[in-house]
């Protein structure tokens, strides 16, 4: 197994830890949570099977029938296979969707300076919750439902065994990461520095 290989691994098997299995289509496996429906990375369409005959209006159709029978309102498709997500990037610009690629980047050698971690703690996501809605007004502004749904899905994650990392400025949680882990393979996800604390080496200390 390659170290690709067991990155997309981990991803797929944490993606069925922290939401739910819903049903199935001749392309793929709807995960759902139905207490949080906003929260695109809890609700979506996993395209994994027979992906060489599947087209992007295929799996359009597929998320329609699944996550619209769900009663959800986005559409979101996720393929972890590489070579197959890139063809099937381009056929869903072509049909108008927002199209993302996730980079995954294995830790391979040492940093390259020192870091001061000491004022880097773990804390729990109760703590971190008001630092969370504070980062995703950016993006987000007053849509406090979503908001809401955000921050919960961030204790969904703690409960599935997450943990999390942050560093104090004057008393005041600046900085901040996520830890999944299986106890072999770690991924370091949502590395966020308030923006008023950027630039200072935070989220370098908090990784």
């Amino acid at each position: 197994m390659t170290e690709a290989d067991r990155c997309v691994a981990f991803l797929r098997d944490h993606a069925f830890r922290v939401t739910h299995t819903g049903p199935a289509g001749r392309f793929g496996t709807a995960l759902l949570y139905e207490e949080l429906p906003r929260v695109w990375s809890l609700n979506y369409l996993l395209a994994e099977r027979d992906l060489d005959a599947a087209t992007a209006e295929d799996l359009a159709a597929e998320a329609d029938e699944l996550l619209g029978g769900a009663g959800l309102r986005h559409r979101k498709v996720e393929v972890l296979d590489e070579t197959e997500g890139e063809r099937l990037a381009g056929e869903f610009q072509a049909l108008g969707w927002h199209v993302e690629r996730d980079l995954v980047q294995p830790h391979r050698r040492p940093a390259d300076r020192e870091v001061d971690i000491s004022f880097v703690e773990e804390v729990d996501a109760e703590t971190l919750a008001p630092v969370w809605a504070e980062a995703m007004r950016k993006d987000f502004g007053s849509d406090d439902d979503v908001i809401r749904q955000l921050t919960e899905h961030k204790e969904v994650l703690a409960a599935a065994g997450a943990r999390f990392f942050a560093a104090r400025i004057s008393g005041v949680l600046a900085s901040y990461c996520d830890l999944y882990s299986d106890g072999r393979t770690g991924q370091i996800e949502a590395v966020q520095t308030l923006e008023r604390y950027r630039n200072k080496g935070l989220a370098r200390a908090v990784v």
